[in-house]
């Protein structure tokens, strides 16, 4: 083999080998470190390196898997758990129920019946008479949250429901954070109050007492406020409207008679007491005005001796005047 032969075949060694290198520059940098990488290293690889090599949530979720498993702990879903919400919810439910009824006053007792056995209570009530023979009422009742759409609904059994109307307001994050703020609170009032106990000068004392005041102060208004919230989450309202149905005009009813017993008593009985309450009313103004009839009293009696005494002194200044123009014209006849 001649040298020009070995110097075209070395030359196509070198040109090969450029052509290659090139190639392999130009490839993927994610090829080449896939390629590259052995998985078992990166198993067992320290906690950077698997970090440019996992997607950061996916790195996490496994840490927290297998901080799960070796500790014991119950198998939970990771991801549920991290994007769950409060587990108590504080929530005020409120409804109000408009009813057209056949009679108000006996569903009024069956109203009374529904909140008795509901362990409930009734807030408000008030009955009114819409025209002869026809009343109406709202209530407002409070029962236990846990009762509050089967009440409703035996409610919506007592008559025809013209208007339902059911409202959930939300106050978790206002409770929580009243009752993180009351807890504050009421730490600084603890360490007030041991900051009272080692104060030594008075000015010290009152400094302190004056904070205190103003803390236990905002304790007590929170803790108001938080029973108050309690209470509305604990039971809900409901406010109930009753209305008797109307009588038509072209039926004769006798509807205007029911009851007539119970209102005329109830008329009776409302008549003594507005006779009572007048004469007790004229009482208390004649007690009220005694203090100045007394005065006015002295004030007459005194003007009537004035009076009496002067009408007196002028009779007799008249009987005497009378007397001795007497006495001057009986001496001017004798002489």
């Amino acid at each position: 083999m001649s040298f020009k032969q070995i110097g075209i075949i070395a030359s196509s060694f070198i040109l090969v080998g450029l052509l290659s290198l090139v190639l392999v520059s130009c490839a993927s940098p994610l090829d080449y470190a896939f390629e590259e990488v052995d998985m078992d290293a990166v198993e067992t690889a320290p906690d950077e390196f698997a970090r440019d090599l996992i997607p950061e949530a996916e790195y996490m979720m496994e840490e927290q898997e297998m901080i799960v498993a070796e500790s014991g702990l119950p198998d939970l879903d990771v991801r549920a758990t991290a994007n769950s919400g409060p587990s108590l919810r504080h929530v005020i439910q409120r409804g109000s129920i408009e009813l057209t009824v056949s009679d108000t006053r006996d569903k009024l007792e069956e109203i009374q019946e529904i909140v008795r056995k509901a362990d409930g209570l009734i807030a408000s009530l008030y009955v009114y008479e819409i025209r002869e023979g026809q009343y109406g009422a709202r209530v407002t009742l409070r029962v236990p949250d846990a009762k509050f759409n089967p009440v409703l609904e035996q409610l919506e059994a007592l008559g025809k429901a013209n208007n339902i109307q059911t409202e959930l307001e939300d106050i978790t994050m206002q409770y929580v954070d009243l009752e993180s703020r009351l807890k504050n609170q009421q730490a600084q009032e603890e360490r007030l109050t041991e900051i009272l106990e080692m104060a030594d000068t008075v000015e010290d004392v009152l400094e302190v007492e004056k904070e205190l005041n103003r803390v236990r102060g905002e304790v007590e208004s929170m803790t108001a406020r938080l029973n108050q919230l309690k209470d509305q989450v604990t039971f809900a309202t409901i406010n109930v409207s009753l209305r008797e149905e109307t009588i038509p005009t072209g039926t004769v009813t006798t509807n205007p008679f029911q009851n007539l017993g119970t209102r005329i008593a109830e008329a009776f009985i409302g008549s003594i007491n507005f006779l009572l309450t007048v004469f007790s009313g004229l009482i208390v103004i004649f007690t009220a005005l005694l203090p100045a009839f007394i005065v006015l009293l002295l004030l007459a009696a005194i003007i009537w001796l004035i009076v009496r005494r002067y009408t007196r002194k002028k009779a007799r200044s008249s009987k005497d005047n009378a007397e001795e123009s007497g006495t001057l014209t009986h001496q001017n006849k004798e002489s």
